[in-house]
């Protein structure tokens, strides 16, 4: 593999691509002044059927990149309430695009623009039990109700320890425009890395690679918070060659200035 970039090493030249794309936590003002605006926005769905909104996705794991989604958040649907999450996802959706936002179906989201430049992914979530963890959630791609713990993933991203690596690949997803969802890619770089050091990052974004090139295929990758939700049937076989495709493109002696930048 390329192990320099002009005059500096690999993981320098990556940890400059990393420092320029480090996504600040926001000011508690502004930080409340978006939230409030994305409660108003689902208020006008149906406010009897919320708890709370909040951050949460790449901005809780802090896997977010400055030129990836700005900010992601998770409207907490009341226990009690009687509608089914599919219902809660398509008739948000629904009430977005008559107030005129033009919503995006994501993997388990909506994207929304809110104001000039930011745009936003909302996660409709509903807590089982008061007394748990445990969430539903809807795959859009997958028409399909999903049981899963969205803390324990948070929770799980920063005990891996693999954020500066996650980031590398979501830039050089975005930048290759693979369809590529960012809780499987998470899966599958933490994965790719779990028996090798922390800190080493051309290398372990080296090895991450490897590990799309040869396994994203054949694998099947889990949602470590129930097993019963397989995450690699996001994808199909062809998508998933797509990506295994650009990995080895990526390590076929090419510089790293032409993996990423």
């Amino acid at each position: 593999m390329s192990t320099a970039v002009s005059s500096v090493t690999a993981s320098e030249y990556l940890s400059r691509i990393l420092a320029r794309e480090v996504v600040d936590r926001r000011s508690a003002a502004e930080l409340e002044d978006v939230a409030t605006k994305i409660e108003l926005l689902c208020n006008a769905w149906g406010g009897e059927h919320i708890v709370e909104v909040m951050p949460g996705g790449g901005f809780e794991k802090a896997t977010a990149n400055r030129t990836g989604i700005c900010m992601d958040f998770v409207v907490w649907i009341r226990t009690q309430s009687t509608r089914r999450i599919p219902d809660v996802y398509e008739s948000m959706f629904t009430t977005f695009g008559r107030l005129g936002l033009k919503p995006i179906r994501r993997d388990v989201t909506i994207a929304l623009r809110v104001g000039d430049n930011m745009i936003v992914d909302i996660l409709p979530a509903k807590r089982l039990s008061m007394i748990s963890d445990i969430h539903e959630i809807y795959s859009s791609r997958r028409s399909l109700a999903i049981t899963t713990n969205l803390h324990q993933h948070v929770l799980d991203t920063h005990e891996a320890d693999r954020q500066d690596e996650i980031r590398i690949l979501k830039l050089w997803r975005d930048q290759n425009g693979l369809d590529f969802p960012s809780f499987y890619l998470e899966l599958a770089v933490t994965a790719a890395l779990r028996r090798r050091p922390v800190g080493a990052l051309a290398d372990n974004v080296w090895a991450a690679l490897g590990f799309l090139e040869r396994l994203l295929v054949p694998r099947a990758m889990l949602d470590p918070a129930n097993a019963a939700n397989i995450v690699s049937d996001e994808l199909t076989s062809a998508q998933k060659r797509s990506i295994a495709m650009a990995a080895t493109a990526a390590r076929n002696g090419r510089p790293w200035s032409e993996i990423v930048r």
